[in-house]
């Protein structure tokens, strides 16, 4: 099924997902001069941004084009704009349920907002570049080992694997042929990984290898019996400050709206309450 056909076959669903995407914040760049009117419902201007903030909150669609589902969100959009505004000519915007949603939508909004600008004046590039050479020292290359496995039920099977192997039969062509995992497929390559990637008694026999190495004797783990065949060893190369920088950028934001948060608190005067609304003591 197409992404539009799944996004016709789901209106309901998305006309949902797009009111409560529609409350959100629009970033600064919206309603800008990239950002035409690609709608106008009674009067009422729908802009490109409305669009592109349903497809990037809602989960199948915000790795999709634009492009490709425009005409499907351009109509639930509509369908929302038009379905909102007859609400509002019935009075709901006065309805006690309406109004404390309003609210609610109205604090998400102005904490999202604060917030982000916030984190933005505080977390410079600089400052992402010390939380980078503080997460390099902090997390020093470790060995790394490449290697392929031959995954059977029984010991005997894998005692069998190992002399056919120490006969000259090739591995990888064994392990299409003979491995129950789902790395037989790809000869039972399973790339670079570090001890603590892998089961014990595995990563122990894998790491005692040496390159081109078979294992003499097969490996017992809870999945079954292994043959393995170490390719490479090296020393995992460092990530550079640009692969890691969105995770870092991340932490580092949430600790910044943590500290935020801190001061405000000591500086608010705050009283809390049980379950059934009795004072709780500080």
């Amino acid at each position: 099924m197409s992404v539009t056909s799944l996004l016709k076959s789901q209106t309901a669903g998305l006309a949902i997902a797009a009111a409560l995407c529609l409350g959100l914040a629009l970033p600064q760049s919206a309603r800008a001069a990239d950002d035409p009117v690609v709608a106008v419902v009674n009067g009422e201007q729908i802009h490109r941004s409305a669009l592109e903030q349903i497809r990037a909150a809602v989960p199948y669609l915000k790795d999709v084009p634009l492009e490709h589902v425009y005409d499907a969100l351009l109509d639930n959009v509509i369908d929302l704009t038009l379905v909102a505004a007859e609400a509002k000519k019935q009075g709901l915007a006065k309805d006690p349920v309406v109004e404390r949603n309003v609210k609610a939508a109205e604090r998400q909004i102005l904490r999202s907002v604060y917030l982000t600008r916030e984190i933005d004046k505080k977390l410079t590039d600089a400052q992402i570049k010390t939380v980078y050479d503080e997460w390099v020292k902090a997390n020093p290359p470790e060995e790394e080992v490449h290697a392929r496995h031959i995954l059977l039920q029984t010991e005997k099977e894998a005692k069998a694997v190992i002399d056919q192997i120490a006969k000259g039969a090739d591995f990888t062509a064994v392990a299409k042929e003979k491995s129950t995992g789902p790395s037989a497929g790809s000869g039972g390559d399973l790339g670079y990984f570090k001890a603590s990637d892998m089961v014990q008694p595995f990563a122990e026999a894998a790491f005692a290898m040496k390159p081109g190495e078979v294992s003499k004797e097969p490996v017992k783990t809870q999945f079954g019996w292994h043959v393995i065949k170490v390719e490479d060893r090296r020393t995992a190369p460092v990530p550079t400050l640009e692969e890691i920088k969105p995770q870092l950028r991340e932490q580092a934001a949430g600790e910044i709206a943590m500290e935020i948060v801190k001061g405000l608190r000591e500086h608010a005067q705050v009283k809390r309450f049980d379950l059934e609304g009795k004072p709780v003591k500080p």
